[in-house]
């Protein structure tokens, strides 16, 4: 019972709306053709008006991340020499061996050899050529921050909606198929 009272209540509101569009002049052609025009428009300027915005959040993300990065690294020392540290207080053995190596101590009767040249840690390999990865939404509406780029948005959004009012005045002459 309640299903057809509900299927009696959509009906009747649906050809109300139909009848109130009607009245205006709008069809659901009409009306269809405007949001695709509208939303396109709408989005446009929205992109072009948010570009700059994005563009610095953009920044802030690869400054932070590279803050963040430094951090990491200094951790990882400031843990290295710790460890160091403990050694040298605790390990006798490996206190004299760092002494005798940095500053070239020897004993009487011992002969100094040379030391180990230490090398540079080797260049990273050539990346692979994998897939590409893609670019954020962030990434693609900071583009946006370049003026001709939020220049010509702006223009083809206002268009897009001037297109949408235009489309859905009401006495235009529908188009019979």
């Amino acid at each position: 019972m309640e299903e057809i009272l509900t299927t009696k209540i959509h009906k009747a509101f649906w050809t109300r709306c139909r009848a109130g569009l009607a009245s205006l002049g709008w069809s659901l052609r009409t009306i269809l053709a405007s949001l695709l025009l509208f939303a396109p428009g709408a989005a446009a300027i929205g992109l072009s008006l948010y570009g700059p915005e994005a563009e610095r959040r953009l920044d802030v993300q690869r400054q932070t991340a590279a803050v963040q990065a430094e951090v990491n690294t200094l951790a990882q020392l400031r843990d290295q020499l710790a460890a160091v540290e403990k050694a040298l207080q605790d390990d006798p053995q490996y206190l004299e061996r760092t002494v005798r190596y940095e500053l070239g101590l020897v004993r009487p009767g011992e002969m100094r050899l040379p030391q180990k040249v230490k090398l540079a840690p080797a260049a990273p390999a050539a990346a692979q050529g994998g897939p590409a990865e893609l670019p954020t939404a962030l990434e693609v509406v900071a583009l946006f921050g370049n003026d001709h780029l939020r220049f010509i948005a702006m223009v083809t959004g206002i268009a897009l909606l001037v297109a949408a009012v235009i489309v859905s005045l009401p006495g235009r002459r529908q188009v019979q198929d």
